[in-house]
């Protein structure tokens, strides 16, 4: 080994360690060698780190669609539901929000409704409404059509009888072929003419007055007072109000003798077991109409025996029996229990369904909910017969009046009412009865169901048809209820 070497080695071997590292770790060589190592191990960790958070996004990511799809889903349910909900609100407009009590019986909100369908659904003692409803029933417009063919065979009847007899007073025994001038007959002031119905296209009657000089009455009767003071502690009789009212005919009817009247109505007003209600009623309301110039019957009709009462049964039977004998340009459905307070509110005929009893002062003279028709409620003929009538299916007390708001709306006619200020009455006091829950499932399908439920597929017998002085007595056997009614 060279000198120089060897004392090299004897140099480094006499350094101390600590010194060799100071002096490996500042050469420069050292120094280059771990600048590259670092550049690249920060690089290669800048990268891991980046695809560590590349993944941790992609995963984020599906996490996000996999919790996404319950979201949509949930989402569309709710957007069913709004739909439905306001596809059913668009079908029968209710006001308010729970449960609430009238003249009709329950009167439920759109939701409450909905809720108890579905609890309705799974109940066991669900009420199946197929199973009340009578099979090969007539179309409405069938049995609309069928119905005013038989009363023109009652009518032409009636007129061939009429002129027999009208024949025989006018000439009495003078034979008909003795060249008698009828002529002249025909122009005596004294022949009796009656009016004439004539049948048109639409299926309507329009009713010929009388061929004499009189004129209609006028639009607004000129003998009316306004509001009235009722006294209901004093109950009259039958034969004094047949008294206080002279111009009544047999049956309660009246009509002018001074006009012709401008509209031919039948008051309607079912019955059972309420003589004083009626005698008050009928007390009050037979000077009301007469002021009122109007044509009229009064009705009473009544269900045969003591079984489960069926009020828009007996009302569907007393409208066709009351269209088998005259022409009615509409028909007043009336509550007996229920005293007009103001002649101002008019029974004439209205364009659309009126309701009459807006404000009874049982219920604080207030409208108790916006599709209450129940109390006393005004039809056209037509209209009643597009509505195909109250539905039969009602036994016990309550919600056949809800039922017809769902009619008259469904087939789009309209609930007008007279101002509150005008269409008061008072209310007998009488015993309330309870509705009867079953009835008011019926509601849920009333509007499936009315085509084939009510006049169309009325069912009932006509036990008797009296005429009394002060009005006239309907009683019609309906048969029993079915079970659970």
């Amino acid at each position: 080994m060279p000198c120089w070497d060897k004392w090299m080695m004897n140099g480094m071997l006499a350094i101390s360690e600590e010194e060799a590292l100071s002096s490996l770790y500042s050469s420069p060589a050292y120094q280059l060698l771990h600048s590259s190592h670092s550049s690249s191990q920060v690089q290669r960790d800048s990268d891991i780190l980046s695809s560590i958070d590349a993944e941790a996004e992609a995963t984020s990511r599906r996490k996000m669609r996999r919790s996404d799809a319950p979201l949509y889903m949930l989402m569309l349910f709710i957007l069913v539901l709004v739909v439905l909900t306001l596809s059913e609100i668009a079908m029968v407009k209710h006001s308010g929000g729970s449960v609430m009590v009238g003249r009709g019986g329950f009167h439920m909100s759109m939701a409450k409704q909905s809720a108890s369908v579905i609890h309705d659904h799974h109940n066991s003692e669900h009420l199946k409404v197929e199973s009340l409803l009578p099979g090969n029933v007539p179309s409405m417009e069938l049995n609309k059509r069928l119905w005013y063919q038989d009363f023109h065979q009652h009518r032409i009847q009636e007129i061939l009888h009429q002129v027999m007899a009208e024949s025989q007073l006018l000439f009495g025994t003078v034979d008909a072929g003795n060249g008698t001038n009828t002529s002249a007959l025909i122009a005596n002031d004294d022949w009796p003419f009656h009016p004439v119905m004539i049948y048109d296209n639409d299926t309507s009657f329009v009713s010929t007055e009388n061929f004499t000089s009189m004129e209609m009455c006028p639009e607004v009767p000129p003998s009316l007072q306004g509001q009235m003071q009722l006294n209901l502690e004093t109950m009259p009789t039958f034969e004094h109000i047949a008294e206080e009212n002279p111009q009544l005919e047999a049956g309660g009817t009246f009509k002018p003798a001074d006009c012709i009247a401008r509209y031919r109505i039948a008051i309607i007003i079912p019955y059972r077991d309420r003589e004083n209600h009626l005698k008050s009623l009928l007390h009050y309301l037979h000077p009301v109409l007469q002021r009122q110039q109007l044509e009229y019957r009064v009705i009473v009709v009544e269900q045969y025996g003591d079984k489960t009462f069926n009020k828009a049964r007996i009302m569907n039977a007393a409208f066709k029996e009351a269209l088998k004998r005259s022409h009615y340009d509409c028909f007043i459905f009336h509550d007996v229990d229920l005293i007009p307070e103001n002649d101002r509110n008019f029974y004439g005929c209205p364009d659309q369904p009126r309701h009459m009893s807006v404000a009874v002062n049982e219920l604080g003279y207030r409208l108790t909910y916006q599709d209450l028709v129940g109390g006393v409620l005004a039809f056209r003929t037509e209209h009643f017969f597009k509505v195909n009538g109250y539905s039969n299916l009602y036994w016990g007390w309550g919600a056949e009046d809800d039922d017809m708001a769902y009619r008259i709306r469904h087939v789009g006619l309209k609930v007008i009412r007279p101002p509150p200020e005008i269409s008061r009455y008072s209310m007998i006091k009488h015993v309330k009865r309870t509705p009867v829950e079953k009835r008011q499932k019926l509601l849920y399908t009333a509007l499936r169901r009315y085509k084939v439920d009510g006049l169309n597929s009325l069912s009932y017998k006509l036990s008797s048809f009296t005429e009394y002085p002060v009005y006239t007595k309907i009683i019609v056997d309906i048969g029993d209820p079915p079970p659970g009614f």
